[in-house]
């Protein structure tokens, strides 16, 4: 997979083999900093909330993830874009346009492969609401006064061109258009305290790291960028949504108490087999070869750690997240959302239940292709995971 796919870029994309081929065989903070200091041409990133994070994550790259020069590129990339990020959110910190609370939003949140996804765009289809589409979650602040919509949604398009020509196949997993409500991982990876890195290669000792990690400056950062947001959508409620969330659960509510946390429950079995199927995919790709035993385990670590954060958050806010089961989501979705609504105060009028039901009749499930994975890929039985999380199904699932 790893010579193929940088076969199939040098072959169809020589710009990008060049870009590539740039990419220094070894990660370092300075490097990465001086980069995105020299595109956006300032050099405050704010609060050095980030720092730490960044030096772990270069020292597990260089150390852990055997990246093959797609993968350095990929992985460089989504870091630069994100320091870039924080230089931008720090020149409006610093001209005083941060900080004002959003409405308070809908936040979903679940163990990824949950119906997050589903869910959230579901959400999203109610007129009253507003959701953050990709391009603008990869490039939420403007660099200046010609940055537009416009030139940030071209450029959106053309990253996602080259993912669905090197990658069709990921269209059927978890489809991504610029102009689409996505994950607002992309918003709290600014912080550099997030698993989208973990998402885009094997970075071993950094998610031991992070599944430890407090998570409370990540989100007063994501709130102040929030603030940003919601005034570009100033009447309507922000309908956001990221897994990144739900071990960070305990800490958002720390420091958004209003915020509205809406979290999925699936049969483990299943959201297992498709969260490693969906990683090893896109990990492999970066990668020159993946030790796939070190990976399951560092995926059932991350889970084990979720969970248990989770739980603890329930313990510190009671009351604060409304949880709603897959099944129940895919037999009664517009119930799902009767629920929701209720749990937030909110009305549900005919009329939003007949936006919402034009929004499933266009959206059946598998439209864009199949997602088949098989336990067994994994080193896995079903009997193994159901005995690892027979507390957490009880809990959530009967």
């Amino acid at each position: 997979m790893s010579s193929d796919i940088e076969t199939r870029i040098r072959n169809s994309f020589p710009q990008l083999a060049e870009q590539m081929d740039a990419i220094p065989q070894a990660f370092a903070p300075g490097w990465l900093k001086t980069a995105a200091t020299q595109n956006i041409g300032e050099g405050d990133f704010g609060p050095d909330i980030f720092e730490d994070p960044l030096a772990r994550l270069c020292t597990s790259v260089n150390e852990d993830a055997d990246l093959n020069a797609y993968g350095r590129m990929l992985l460089a990339g989504m870091i630069r874009t994100q320091l870039e990020n924080r230089l931008l959110m720090q020149r409006l910190r610093a001209a005083g346009k941060l900080g004002q609370l959003p409405i308070a939003p809908i936040i979903v949140t679940g163990l990824p492969r949950t119906g997050t996804t589903f869910l959230h765009r579901l959400l999203a289809s109610d007129p009253r609401h507003a959701s953050l589409p990709y391009w603008q979650l990869m490039r939420p602040f403007p660099r200046g006064p010609n940055d537009t919509p416009e030139v940030r949604i071209d450029e959106a398009k053309t990253v996602l061109d080259v993912r669905r020509a090197i990658t069709p196949e990921l269209d059927g997993v978890h489809l991504i258009r610029a102009e689409s409500p996505e994950e607002c991982m992309f918003v709290t990876a600014m912080s550099l305290q997030s698993r989208l890195y973990w998402n885009l290669a094997p970075v071993y000792s950094f998610m031991e790291w992070y599944n430890a990690a407090d998570r409370t400056d990540k989100y007063r950062e994501y709130v102040e960028a929030l603030s940003y947001l919601q005034s570009l959508y100033p009447d309507r409620r922000l309908i956001l949504k990221a897994p990144d969330h739900v071990d960070g659960v305990s800490e958002l509510l720390d420091v958004f108490s209003e915020a509205i946390v809406v979290q999925t429950h699936r049969d483990m079995t299943d959201q297992f087999g498709s969260y490693m199927s969906l990683g090893r995919v896109t990990r492999s790709l970066a990668v020159r070869k993946l030790d796939n035993a070190r990976e399951t385990e560092a995926v059932l670590n991350l889970t084990d750690s979720s969970i248990a954060r989770n739980l603890e958050a329930r313990s510190r806010h009671p009351g604060k997240i409304l949880d709603i089961r897959y099944d129940d989501l895919t037999t009664d979705p517009l119930g799902c959302v009767k629920a929701i609504y209720a749990h937030a105060g909110l009305t549900f009028t005919d009329h939003q239940r007949a936006s919402l039901a034009s929004h499933l009749q266009s959206n059946t499930k598998g439209k864009h292709g199949a997602h088949d994975y098989d336990l067994s890929e994994f080193g896995l039985t079903a009997a193994a995971i159901k005995e690892r999380y027979s507390d957490y199904e009880t809990k959530f699932l009967t």
